[in-house]
């Protein structure tokens, strides 16, 4: 019976030495299938043709108007409109906890910057989405060759007052009739993004048409509502 233990003890040292000599080479494999990645510089997206959007997309991006987007805001979002940023921000992680609501900051995908007429907030449904939405949007980069590049949230969550002081200066800003005041819609700026590992944004139409057609893959799938609003040069979108 000791001699078994014995032999069995040893059959275990052996094999303990002989597991990463049989694993070196399937590890060195591994190493080598990812150095192209590794090294692979990608393009820039001004290297690249991007077509310009069809009829059919441009009517994909006008077919749901602002009251789709208030209605199923309304329905599924926060339940009434904050007045101003200090009835929300005196009991913000009340807020934070009743209506599901995440503070939103930059991520790998998209940057936040200062909001002028807006507060980054948003329910965790939306967050989710724009997570998505970079997700799909860098895979789609990817599948071009070209390097990654942020897009930036120009407006988030707006009260009473934010669309009061925006109706001054956007002709699309309706009085008190708005889904940004729920939590589940935002704008993207359609021309700004970042390169990755750099702060200063560049402007690009291709990048824009890139990331249009995500969001109508996503709005076919009835995931959102989205709106290229010309005169404020910002997508609109809303999360069903």
């Amino acid at each position: 019976m000791q001699g078994t233990k014995k032999k069995a003890g040893k059959r275990r040292i052996v094999w303990n030495r002989l597991l990463p000599i049989l694993l070196t080479p399937i590890v060195i494999l591994v190493a080598i299938n990812k150095l192209p990645d590794a090294f692979h510089l990608r393009k820039s997206i001004d290297d690249v043709p991007v077509s310009e959007l069809t009829a059919k997309e441009v009517r994909a991006l006008r077919r749901y108007n602002n009251e789709y987007h208030l209605e199923v805001a309304r329905a599924k979002g926060i339940d009434r409109p904050f007045k101003n940023h200090k009835e929300f921000l005196d009991d913000k992680y009340t807020y934070i906890i009743r209506y599901g609501l995440r503070e939103m900051s930059d991520t790998k995908y998209y940057e936040v910057p200062a909001l002028t007429y807006s507060m980054p907030y948003l329910k965790k449904e939306a967050s989710d989405f724009l997570e998505e939405l970079g997700r799909r949007f860098f895979k789609t980069l990817k599948e071009m060759d070209v390097q990654e590049y942020r897009f930036q949230l120009s407006s988030i969550l707006r009260t009473e007052a934010d669309q009061h002081g925006l109706r001054k200066n956007n002709i699309n800003a309706t009085q008190n009739k708005t889904s940004h005041y729920f939590g589940l819609s935002f704008d993207i700026a359609q021309t700004c993004f970042y390169p990755q590992g750099e702060s200063e944004p560049i402007y690009s139409y291709r990048l824009r048409n890139v990331l249009l057609r995500t969001l109508i893959e996503m709005q076919d799938e009835g995931r959102c509502y989205v709106i290229l609003e010309t005169q404020t040069k910002c997508i609109h979108v809303t999360v069903r």
